[in-house]
């Protein structure tokens, strides 16, 4: 693990753990298994309501799959309930070591995983930012990549896999249908990062994220990007080049192998798309989510491969 920079020093460990939630709240974590060599990708997913209510859900898909394999269980979780033996149905996650390690387990009938996360670099809380987290969609989150070791078994099939993982959680206010756009991207290669969600709401564009290379985070500044559409106006490819606070800039270029449809508000649609990409020229992985005003993206679609 890095050192931790100044800028970033200091967040509390605590908040690697579960957070006390007004009725409305929710908190989130999320991990992304990415397996570009097999064409699949997949997440990790428990999430728990200010009101008491667990759902955890594990799911993976590809572009070689029929449908999408999905498992999920949900139902009211105790109070006393905590991140470092977090367990749901099939589902069991252990925070081991805040921000460090986690491991994760699910056993299903369709999908079975047992894995480890280790983090890479530190965790970026949005609340190191001057603005913070946009209020309507958490009171913060942190984001995260790391290294992954799994044995993963779907339908039968079993996986062995060592890679990169893109993990993140949340807590606070989620309301999905505040964002009209929303883009949330990641890239790793192990040895550099980057992360940046741009969310479009109430006329105003946010931006938060930030750059790790060369043992240095930062927050990023600006974004220049561009992308094409694939079939149903679902994210092909994506270019950008991010800019941080210091001035040090990384182009990134995403190509997707993958993209999953989903949707957590009758607003909102969510394209996640898995993608392999070069980042300043190595090989890494990533993931570039766009999410959208769900009545705007149904109208808009029709049009995308004459205008968009």
């Amino acid at each position: 693990m890095p050192e931790i920079t100044q800028e970033f020093s200091g967040f509390p460990v605590e908040h690697a753990h579960r957070h006390q939630l007004a009725p409305e709240g929710r908190e989130s974590l999320a991990h992304i298994f990415l397996l570009p060599e097999l064409n699949i990708a997949g997440f990790f997913y428990p999430t728990v309501l200010g009101t008491g209510i667990g759902k955890s859900t594990a799911c993976f898909f590809g572009p070689d799959f029929p449908e999408q394999i999905v498992e999920v269980v949900e139902g009211p979780m105790p109070a006393d309930m905590n991140f470092d033996d977090w367990r749901q149905g099939p589902l069991r996650m252990q925070v081991m070591q805040p921000y460090q390690q986690v491991k994760l387990a699910w056993v299903g009938e369709r999908i079975k995983i047992d894995a480890t996360f280790t983090a890479t670099h530190p965790p970026y809380p949005f609340s190191t930012h001057p603005k913070g987290n946009p209020p309507y969609f958490g009171d913060n989150r942190t984001e995260q990549h790391g290294r992954v070791t799994a044995d993963i078994e779907l339908d039968g099939r079993k996986i062995h896999h060592e890679g990169l993982m893109v993990r993140d959680h949340s807590w606070g206010p989620r309301v999905w249908g505040l964002n009209q756009h929303y883009k949330w991207v990641h890239a790793t290669t192990g040895e550099s990062s980057m992360h940046f969600f741009e969310m479009q709401a109430f006329g105003r564009t946010e931006l938060r994220g930030f750059l790790f290379k060369n043992g240095a985070m930062r927050h990023i500044e600006r974004v220049d990007y561009d992308f094409t559409y694939g079939p149903d106006m679902l994210q092909d490819t994506f270019r950008v080049t991010v800019t941080d606070t210091e001035g040090r800039k990384s182009f990134i270029e995403y190509k997707m192998f993958g993209v999953l449809r989903s949707s957590h508000d009758p607003k909102t649609c969510i394209n996640t798309g898995c993608a392999t990409l070069d980042f300043d020229g190595v090989p890494g992985v990533g993931v570039c989510e766009f999410a959208w005003n769900k009545d705007y993206f149904e109208f808009a679609r029709d049009y995308a491969e004459r205008f968009g």
